[in-house]
């Protein structure tokens, strides 16, 4: 079972070709979602009173554990736009509204699961969801730009505390502050991880340990519509992939990377959360077929 927290969010995406209002987003929704097709997840996190009742629903009836939301004030939002490559974004307004003054509280029944995911929040809150884990077989950590350059000293205590370590390669260089992502993995490895994983959007993924390296391909798409969630959508597909292995080594390793390619590609064709909810389990391990007859593993 995981345990997984992170922002729960309202987002209005704004590309050129299309707008979609006030949607269900955030990194702890996207990943919640996706790793309930692998397994059991459990979700800590913060809404409003305006959050849409759907929209817990969904979440509930995906078998997403809600007992660990908390309740009050408003949700998170956030406005932002994509250029026409929908790589570049530029956010256009953000209100943290509840997630300012949010205290993480893992239930007691939760605090001896194997896996944590610690999605984008401030570090503080990602530490607290972790020291309140009874040792934890797996723990995984995921971070934006923003704390990188304003609240380093609680961003690299809680990168000392995990197993692995979830960057974009802009993400990873303003870390280690070098151009070269294998200098910047091995930096962040000498900070505690044993797994650092750079995530390169269309151009893969590169995961990295102190024994080997290993890279892998993105799913090839004709069509993207939207790239919000991939990341956390990656790391679902990955880490809920790692739930299901007895023991873990390389190939482990490089099922779960194709997992995380295979949620990440699934999650960018539709705005928001509504592919992921228009897919089955089947249709993911197809899609897992294809990837794999693709790279030849």
């Amino acid at each position: 079972m995981i345990v997984c927290t992170g922002s729960i969010a309202l987002d209005t995406t704004r590309t050129p070709f299309a707008v979609y209002e006030r949607q269900l987003g955030g990194a702890a929704s996207f990943f919640s979602y996706g790793a309930s097709f692998f397994s059991k997840t459990h979700l800590v996190g913060c809404v409003g009173d305006d959050f849409p009742v759907e929209h817990w629903r969904f979440l509930e009836k995906k078998g997403v554990a809600m007992d660990g939301v908390q309740k009050g004030g408003k949700t998170f939002f956030v406005d932002w736009n994509y250029g026409f490559d929908l790589q570049a974004r530029t956010t256009n307004k953000l209100e943290l509204n509840c997630m300012q003054d949010f205290k993480p509280v893992v239930p007691k029944a939760w605090r001896g699961h194997d896996f944590v995911y610690l999605g984008t929040l401030p570090p503080k809150q990602q530490l607290s969801v972790l020291e309140q884990m009874e040792d934890p077989k797996f723990s995984m950590l995921d971070t934006i730009e923003f704390y990188i350059q304003n609240d380093r000293r609680n961003l690299d205590r809680v990168v000392s505390a995990v197993d692995s370590v979830l960057l974009n390669d802009v993400e990873a260089r303003m870390l280690a502050d070098t151009p070269n992502l294998v200098k910047a993995a091995k930096y962040v490895l000498d900070l505690g991880p044993k797994l650092v994983l750079i995530k390169k959007g269309e151009h893969g993924a590169l995961l990295f340990s102190k024994d080997f390296i290993l890279p892998s391909p993105a799913f090839p798409l004709e069509e993207v519509v939207d790239p919000t969630g991939a990341g956390d959508s990656f790391a679902a597909g990955f880490l809920g992939h790692l739930t299901q292995c007895k023991t873990w080594d390389v190939s482990s390793y490089k099922k779960a990377m194709a997992f995380g390619h295979v949620m990440g590609s699934l999650a960018v064709e539709d705005f928001g959360l509504k592919r992921l909810a228009s897919v089955s389990r089947k249709d993911i391990d197809e899609r897992f077929g294809l990837y794999q007859r693709m790279v030849s593993f």
